[in-house]
This record gives C-alpha cells, sequence and structure tokens, in this order.
C-alpha cells in the first residue's frame, strides 16, 4: 500500500482519500450520475489495485462494473468464497423493502424491453402502480415516501427530480440497483409477495361469499 501511495501526486492522495470516504458512506459511485461521479468511477477503474489493497484491511473490497458504470464496496468474503458480489450491509424495514424491490422491478422491466438509454426514468404514478401489485394494506404517506427515497438517493441507486407530492415527479434509475440485492434474491422477494397478495385476495372473496351466504339466509 506504501509503495501505491507514493506513487501518487498530491493531488491524486486528496483525490484518493475523498473517493474512500465517499465509498464509505454511500457504497456505490455511479459513472453517469454527475461529472463528479464520473472523475471518481474513472480515477478508480484506471487502477483500482490501491483502493482494493486500501479496503482490504478491513475486510472489504472495490469492484467496477465497467459494462455499467459502476464502482462499488464490497465484503471480500462474499466475493471471493461465493464467486458473487455482496455490498454493505443495510437492514431496511418493511416499506423501504417494498419500495426498493419495486424500483428494481422497475430498472429490470426497462432493460428488458430493450431501453439502452444510459438513464432510466420512471414516475412516481409508475412507483405507485407497482407497489400495488404487493398489496400493501395501506398506501405509504407523502413523508414516509420521502425519507425512503432520500435513503436511496443517499445510496446513489436513484435520483429523485421534483417533488415527490407531484404527479410530475420523475425518479431516475441507476444501474448501481442491480447489486443492491442478488437478481435471485429479488425474484424470491417478488415471488413471496404475489403469493402472499393472491392468498389475501383469495381469503377476501371468500368472506364475501360467506357474507352473501348469511345474507341469503336471514333473507329466508
Amino acid at each position: 500500500m506504501q509503495e501505491y501511495w507514493d506513487s501518487y501526486t498530491s493531488s491524486e492522495k486528496e483525490q484518493f482519500q475523498r473517493i474512500c470516504r465517499r465509498l464509505l458512506k454511500q457504497t456505490f459511485i455511479v459513472r453517469d450520475k454527475d461529472e463528479e461521479s464520473k472523475r471518481a468511477y474513472f480515477f478508480i477503474s484506471k487502477r483500482p489495485e490501491p483502493f482494493s489493497r486500501y479496503f482490504g484491511y478491513i475486510g472489504f473490497d472495490v469492484m467496477v462494473d465497467r459494462d455499467n458504470g459502476v464502482a462499488m464496496l464490497c465484503n471480500c468474503a462474499d466475493v471471493s468464497e461465493n464467486g458473487r458480489i455482496q455490498t454493505n450491509h443495510l437492514v431496511l424495514k418493511k416499506a423501504e423493502s417494498l419500495v426498493l424491490c419495486a424500483l428494481w422491478t422497475l430498472y429490470v422491466d426497462r432493460i428488458r424491453a430493450g431501453s439502452l438509454a444510459r438513464s432510466i426514468v420512471v414516475s412516481v404514478v409508475d412507483l405507485k402502480y407497482e407497489l400495488e401489485k404487493y398489496g400493501l394494506k395501506d398506501p405509504i404517506d407523502k413523508t414516509s415516501m420521502i425519507q425512503i427515497l432520500a435513503l436511496f438517493e443517499r445510496f446513489c441507486l436513484i435520483d429523485v427530480q421534483g417533488n415527490v407530492g407531484e404527479a410530475e415527479c420523475l425518479i431516475r434509475l441507476y444501474p448501481s440497483l442491480q447489486f443492491v440485492l442478488e437478481g435471485n434474491e429479488f425474484v424470491r422477494f417478488v415471488d413471496n409477495a404475489n403469493r402472499r397478495m393472491k392468498d389475501k385476495r383469495g381469503q377476501e372473496y371468500q368472506e364475501e361469499d360467506d357474507g352473501a351466504e348469511e345474507n341469503d339466509e336471514s333473507d329466508e
């Protein structure tokens, strides 16, 4: 590590320090987010070894996905032993998990539909429609939604453009969404949510039928 450090110019040392603090704070650096992110991404991708060595002391590694333009802080053990990428762990509440799953689904759907745009944008209406598929008893209120989206913005998963309470509010989806969980884990989450929704609907229909039969009996 000392050899890498000595090879840096003074400005490169400052940039290395800024990028390390940024990775610790937000896990992801997305190339196409803005100019600052682009400079940071290319600094890492040009020479990732010093970052891997530095973070290796605390059990982490830095991975670069050049196809998607994402640099990320990962767990060394999961990368080396399982051959997969596992980023920092964050325990989410139920509503946060549902919103994240809905955002991931929207992103994947756009990619599967053949979207080649670097910037995938959806509306808040799209998000709410996707959330309805998970059978939420009560819709997420505006204040909670603002807090949830702000959390995902902090980790460079999305960028909110406009006011969440307004219909024209847009959400820019970043390719870093692909790495917050493995695809199979998301699929299982979606399947379980859909199954619970179907079971709930079936129970509601059954209760309606039972109610109708009781009314018929009372009429007699």
